[in-house]
């Protein structure tokens, strides 16, 4: 026992020796910092509408609230709250798990990823931009599915590199299926982090890994990562498939060539000169690319897979879906870091070189810093910004949950925040048999069938129909205002306004809108 201690405290003392890893350890430390901090301004902030539909299906789960789960929705995420719900973790516990546990390990693993790429140097640099992208901390901090997909997704291709292309295992090569699975049911974009394997391998190694079994076994494994979840889908919803509803290829609109400004939208100010240096770095690759494609010479695979994951995430949103957001692009993430960091250590190599090791550390320290200096100020800027966020809606559900019992029923435009924070059966104004927005009468025949407890209306929902507004106005008999929230101290400019609805009086549910004012 003792000789096991004295081994593992030699192994430590080793470990620390080399700057590279007392570096990292700083890095991640740092990262660790800025997580907590924010995680804890905004641990208690209110939920978005595709937050609480997650985790208004992990509460279906766990505690049988009436909830209609969107098949669009992957269930992973729903499914690790729900287990954390039924141990006994509440809302905060879970968001610490679920958020901030797979971004901090999410730059522990780029740094491992690009070590294995390219140089230890390089990982350190990428792992840092990491660790500060505004984007990567803002969308932790919040109930949602990009953390953990990410995560998911670059161990995917730590081990495609590590087991198939360095050949160092073939357990690696195993695990490739099953992560992208785990990114798939985390968040269905995830799925491009195989098709983007795939693609590579198709480029570099022609058909060749087919005949690898070791490959097949992956996919076999992927298949059975995702089986439970179609079968579920099958018998919840009668499709395996469902998840696709919603999701079309191309459509009638625009290409989205507007989606390349979202490219800027990672580096930033910042760190985009380094990413557009980093570009430059490029240039033996694409004089080799005869070498690389035909003799599948493998000097410069790590650029070429990083450049053509940009450009097939690009493609993909730009020619397919045709739309998309910031983070919906997170995979050329790990690329645009990637090549932003060769920048800073191209440029660190020649000051150090020819002129001065002192000053090429300075120039280090004042690029990162100046990245990082654009980094975190959008993201503080942002963070604190968005906190306060629906705060009224938030708040009106609890007053609803207070003021009610479990089988009552809300009609609200915010569904899936009121049906996570009151715990009560709620009904929008979109019809989900007639894929549109109810009108003023079938709403008044709906109301008289389901006969909910409480009506709400607010500025929180834009796309709402127009009569919802002046429905309260024109049922007043039926309507009574219960509880308001107001932009201004003298309460002249409503938010959100609570309506009970008074159901003793028959003719007030049958009175049509059309003999109101």
């Amino acid at each position: 026992m003792e000789n096991d201690v004295s081994s593992r405290q030699e192994k430590v003392k080793t470990w620390l020796k080399d700057n590279h890893n007392l570096l990292l350890l700083g890095i991640l430390v740092f990262s660790a910092v800025i997580l907590l901090y924010y995680f804890s301004i905004t641990k208690s902030q209110t939920l978005w509408w595709d937050e609480a539909e997650y985790m208004s299906t992990a509460k279906k789960w766990a505690f049988d609230i009436s909830y209609d789960i969107n098949p669009q929705r992957p269930p992973l995420f729903p499914f690790l709250a729900f287990l954390l719900y039924k141990t006994g973790f509440s809302d905060i516990p879970i968001k610490f798990i679920l958020e901030i546990i797979p971004t901090f390990f999410s730059v522990l693993f780029f740094y491992f990823l690009i070590k294995e790429m390219y140089d230890k140097k390089t990982a350190l640099i990428a792992s840092f931009i990491l660790s500060v992208s505004w984007i990567h901390l803002f969308y932790s901090m919040r109930f949602g599915t990009d953390s953990i997909g990410f995560l998911f997704g670059i161990l995917a291709f730590f081990c495609l590199w590590k087991g198939y292309i360095l050949n160092k295992g073939r357990w690696y090569i195993w695990l490739i299926g099953p992560l992208v699975a785990l990114s798939f049911l985390s968040r269905l974009t995830g799925i491009l982090y195989g098709v983007f394997i795939f693609l590579f391998l198709i480029v570099t190694d022609r058909f060749k890994f087919l005949k690898n079994k070791n490959v097949w076994i992956s996919l076999l494994l992927f298949v059975l990562t995702i089986s439970p979840y179609l079968l579920w889908s099958q018998a919840y919803y009668g499709n395996a498939f469902a998840f696709r509803s919603g999701y079309g290829g191309i459509q009638s609109i625009p290409l989205g060539w507007n989606l390349i400004s979202l490219v800027y939208d990672y580096p930033e100010l910042g760190f985009f000169i380094f990413f557009v240096v980093g570009l430059l770095t490029l240039i033996p690759m694409f004089l080799s690319l005869d070498i690389l494609l035909l003799k599948r010479d493998k000097t410069y695979y790590a650029d070429f897979f990083m450049l053509l994951s940009i450009l097939f995430t690009l493609a993909f949103f730009i020619y397919f879906l045709r739309t998309g957001e910031n983070r919906w692009l997170i995979l050329m993430s790990i690329g645009i870091f990637a090549i932003s960091a060769k920048g800073i250590a191209l440029i660190y190599s020649l000051i150090n070189k020819d002129i001065s090791k002192i000053l090429a550390i300075l120039l280090l320290l004042a690029m990162l810093s100046s990245g990082a200096y654009f980094q975190l100020k959008h993201a503080d800027n942002i963070i604190k910004l968005k906190i306060d966020s629906y705060s009224q809606v938030k708040e009106a559900a609890l007053w609803m949950k207070s003021n009610s019992n479990s089988s009552d029923i809300i009609a609200t435009a915010s569904l899936t925040q009121t049906v996570f924070y009151s715990e009560r059966k709620a009904i929008t104004f979109l019809s989900p048999e007639l894929n549109r927005a109810y009108t003023s009468e079938e709403f008044t025949e709906l109301i008289k069938k389901l006969r909910p407890k409480f009506f709400v209306i607010s500025i929180f929902e834009p796309w709402v129909p127009q009569w919802t507004y002046s429905y309260p106005q024109e049922h007043p008999e039926q309507l009574k205002p219960v509880k308001a929230w107001f932009s201004d101290a003298q309460q002249q400019q409503p938010l959100l306004v609570i309506y009970e609805l008074n159901y003793s009086n028959p003719a007030s549910t049958t009175q049509s809108s059309s003999n109101k004012l």
